[in-house]
């Protein structure tokens, strides 16, 4: 399967749904990440995509892709919408996972709108939540516990950030485990992930369905791709 997860800033990804895809790459899964900023107003940029480098590959995910949209600056734009679609259609994912509708941060919001249009070929998007979403409506509940202290120890790479609460141990796993009861699967699963569900296709066995789409060749169409990081 291939797996595409979109983030506004370094460490958006990584918060919301790191742990699955470091499950998801330690069982032979495509993990494919592409930020759309390198977080400018919150640090430097450059330790930033630094660190987010470093996270691909703690994750082993099979690509990065760091763009360099400006930071707190994000609208719901063509040009927006163009750049998320020219790199799903690099990634051809079976599954895309992004910001929430409801995330407290504007360039979250923006980047969520405009990947579910980017997205409109596509058969299966999922919202992840991070320690600061509210109005979260969680319906997929992914079990992280065997993997919810490399979880920490992956948000720990982006050092830069550690004055931010949401970032701590106790947050992260705090989260994991209030998702894990309201999941009420069993006492054994004690970390969860959770999902909001933007679309779902199922085939009749009830997989992923994904749907043939012809995949866009004109690089025209992205401005600026110079300045995007490619990182396998």
């Amino acid at each position: 399967m291939n797996i595409l997860a979109i983030g506004a800033h370094p460490d958006d990804i990584e918060l919301g749904c790191g742990g699955l895809l470091i499950k998801s790459a330690r069982q032979g899964h495509n993990v494919f990440m592409y930020s759309l900023t390198r977080g400018g107003a919150g640090g430097d940029s450059k330790e930033r995509s630094i660190e987010l480098a470093r996270s691909a590959r703690f994750i082993k995910a099979k690509q990065l892709w760091i763009d360099n949209f400006e930071d707190s600056k994000l609208t719901v734009s063509s040009e927006l919408i163009n750049h998320i679609e020219y790199f799903i259609h690099k990634a051809n994912p079976d599954l895309i996972l992004t910001h929430s509708h409801g995330d407290v941060h504007h360039d979250h919001r923006a980047i969520a709108l405009a990947t579910l249009e980017a997205a409109r070929f596509n058969s299966n998007v999922l919202s992840y939540e991070i320690p600061l979403s509210r109005n979260f409506d969680p319906k997929v509940f992914v079990d992280i516990s065997e993997v919810v202290n490399e979880k920490v120890e992956l948000i720990e790479i982006f050092w830069s950030q550690q004055s931010k609460l949401y970032l701590k141990a106790n947050a992260i796993k705090g989260l994991a485990e209030y998702r894990a009861l309201q999941s009420r699967l069993n006492t054994g699963i004690k970390y969860v992930e959770a999902f909001e569900v933007l679309k779902i296709c199922l085939t009749n066995d009830f997989k992923l369905l994904t749907v043939p789409y012809e995949k866009i060749t004109n690089e025209k169409a992205v401005a600026n791709l110079d300045e995007i990081l490619e990182l396998a």
